[in-house]
Formats: C-alpha cells, sequence, structure tokens
C-alpha cells in the first residue's frame, strides 16, 4: 500500500512540472478534443492496459486557454482529481478484497466444506472482481468535469 502511495505521489510530482501534449482536432461548447500519443507517463501509471500500447488516442478536456482546431496544448489533470480517480481504481477494489478474504476465513468458513484458505482466496478474487463491475457501472455517473483532463496552454508541437 505504501508502494502504490509513493508512485502516486512521484507521478504527481512529475505532473506538476509537465502536462501533455496534445493536437485539438474538434471543439465543442467549453471542451475540445485531442488526439495525442500515449507517453512514457502513461506506461509508469499503469492505471490501464492501454497505458502500455504506443498508440494515439482521443480524450476530452476542458478547454481553459480557448484553444481552436489544429492548436498544440498542454493538459494536465487536477491534483485532487488525480487522487480521486487512483483512489476509486485502487481504493475500492483493495477493501473489496480485505472484505472478501476477511468474510472467507472467519465467517463462511464454518459453513463451506472447503479448505479456509482457499475459500479466503476465492472469496477475495470474487469481492475485488465485483468491486471492479461495480466501478465500471457507475462510471457514467461518476463527477466527469473534476476528473476530466484541461487544457491549460497553448503551445507548439516541438515545444
Amino acid at each position: 500500500m505504501l508502494y502504490i502511495l509513493s508512485i502516486c505521489i512521484q507521478i504527481l510530482e512529475r505532473r506538476k512540472k509537465m502536462g501533455e501534449r496534445g493536437l485539438v482536432i474538434n471543439t465543442k461548447d467549453h471542451l475540445a478534443v485531442i488526439q495525442m500519443t500515449r507517453t512514457e507517463a502513461c506506461g509508469q501509471c499503469r492505471a490501464c492496459l492501454a497505458g502500455m500500447k504506443k498508440e494515439e488516442m482521443i480524450i476530452e478536456a476542458d478547454n481553459e486557454c480557448n484553444a481552436k482546431v489544429g492548436d498544440w496544448v498542454i493538459m494536465e489533470l487536477r491534483n485532487n482529481s488525480f487522487m480521486k480517480a487512483v483512489l476509486i481504481m485502487y481504493g475500492i477494489p483493495m477493501i473489496a478484497l480485505v472484505i472478501g478474504i476477511v468474510l472467507g476465513y472467519y465467517v463462511l468458513y464454518p459453513y463451506i466444506a472447503i479448505d479456509r484458505e482457499v475459500l479466503s482466496f476465492g472469496m477475495g478474487l470474487l469481492f475485488t472482481a465485483l468491486a471492479f463491475l461495480w466501478i465500471r457501472s457507475k462510471e457514467s455517473t461518476w463527477d466527469k468535469k473534476k476528473i476530466r483532463p484541461v487544457a491549460t496552454k497553448i503551445t507548439t508541437e516541438k515545444e
């Protein structure tokens, strides 16, 4: 757990120093649709499997710098947004894992004739899977404005 926290702090420090660059390909209302290449920061985060591939991705960001189609922008994720996303994706499944293990080891063991460790392991996996399914089902209801990246500055491609 401390290891994950230290990685999150390192990523936050890197994000303070430098944002990600992308090309604005469309604008709508207060949003900019930005095309960018996944970078080294994506690979170090490993929050999703997609972060391990070098390919183009298209994301929506709040257009604070009033960028227009064809502009290169620097995008940032606000620190509190990043921590909220980390807590959702890592904290909830971790809690579910512990609850499943404890439930299997202490509560269900007397009622199910399976080895105690196997039962607790299986319940931990089941609860973790259910937590990920629950997170996925609630994805549309999370406050996307708070987790959405922000286009903060217009820049050049090479800058």
